[in-house]
């Protein structure tokens, strides 16, 4: 569904602190701060999307037959020349991404949890998802990093992470969500005017991948918009796989940079190393990859300086680093989860951006 209303609140000084901000709020921004602007900046290397080709390209296949293929078939490189436009009856390179993307379901790999359970047949893993993908909500965000903002925002159900400052904590049980199913007919909703990106965000997007895949095939044939794929980063190589010609820009969380927190604040294990690899893998897909890091209070030593460490180790031609203040105590926390039933404070998060800045890691707004 389109957006209802925007989310407000209060800060302890009288702050007013507006969430995930449309255009419909720029009139409350600017009465809060009469320097507020929309910012916008070129998206590197962006020509058009990414998915037009793949979804114009021949893969050899007859549509008939994809069901039949093997897996190892399906990963086969398409035409010779690379460029091969698709012929009638024949199945198109995105195509085939859908169909591995299906199999991918009934063995769920798609995030690092690996639950294993078949969503075709609507058996549920954490993320609480079968099949299909649900939009809690849909509007153009104005508050995103420059380069892809403003950007149509399409808030979907369903998370394999369970982060107990969560933001949008009513996502997570998809059969608790209202909106509508992530089919076709979402196009003739949607309302792109102002937008300069398309942004598959949550809940997370990697869990949806499938009907996500199946929702960018049936895009307008003048779509021109860049993909920017909004993740926690709790990825697995198949999922990434399936998106490489895909997504235009990448915008992964880096959470924690301690093993402990990740277990304790999101119930998950082996973070670090998981999310250091699966922004690697991004950065080889040749496209801009912007790691958000969400100032955690009171966690520069355990978090956010050895993720800062890991991705200076990182090549950093299409890496940039986003560091975002915005931290409120939300969803589960309570006063007994110490330092994080505060907001951070502005030394926090210069303190990180000081450390980025250090590591001569590229910062963007």
């Amino acid at each position: 569904m389109a957006r209802q209303s925007t989310r407000v609140s209060i800060t302890e000084d009288g702050t007013v602190v507006l969430v995930d901000p449309d255009f419909d709020s720029l009139p409350l921004l600017r009465s809060v701060d009469p320097c507020f602007r929309v910012q916008r900046a070129p998206l590197a290397g962006f020509a058009k999307p990414r998915f037009v080709r793949l979804r114009s390209l021949g893969s050899g296949i007859a549509a008939d037959q994809l069901l039949l293929e093997a897996d190892a078939s399906l990963w086969k490189p398409t035409a010779p020349s690379g460029n091969r436009r698709v012929v009638p009856c024949e199945a198109s390179a995105l195509d085939v991404r859908i169909e591995l993307a299906r199999r991918a379901l009934a063995q769920c790999n798609l995030c690092a949890r690996r639950c294993g359970v078949d969503r075709t047949r609507n058996e549920l893993g954490v993320c609480g998802l079968g099949a299909d993908a649900r939009v809690a909500e849909h509007f153009v965000h104005i508050a995103e990093e420059a380069s892809i903002n403003p950007s149509l925002v399409l808030n979907l159900a369903g998370c394999g992470l369970r982060c107990r400052y969560c933001q949008q904590g009513a996502l997570l049980n998809p059969a608790l969500v209202g909106g509508e199913l992530l089919t076709p007919d979402l196009w003739s909703s949607l309302d792109a005017r102002g937008a300069r990106s398309l942004s598959l965000v949550g809940g997370n997007p990697d869990e949806s991948v499938y009907a996500i895949l199946r929702f960018l095939a049936a895009a307008p044939a003048n779509w021109h918009l860049p993909i920017v794929w909004n993740t926690h980063a709790y990825a697995t190589p198949e999922t990434l796989r399936l998106l490489d010609g895909v997504v235009d820009c990448y915008l992964p969380d880096f959470k924690y940079g301690s093993e402990e927190c990740g277990r304790r604040l999101s119930g998950i294990s082996e973070y670090p190393a998981t999310a250091h690899a699966a922004i690697a893998g991004m950065l080889k897909q040749g496209v801009p990859v912007i790691v958000r890091v969400l100032v955690l209070p009171g966690h520069f030593d355990c978090c956010h300086a050895p993720a800062l460490e890991s991705l200076a180790g990182l090549p950093q031609e299409n890496l940039s680093v986003s560091v975002r203040g915005q931290y409120t105590p939300d969803w589960k926390i309570t006063p007994r989860d110490g330092t994080l039933a505060r907001r951070v404070t502005p030394e926090e998060t210069v303190r990180v951006c000081q450390r980025a800045s250090d590591l001569e890691l590229r910062l963007v707004g």
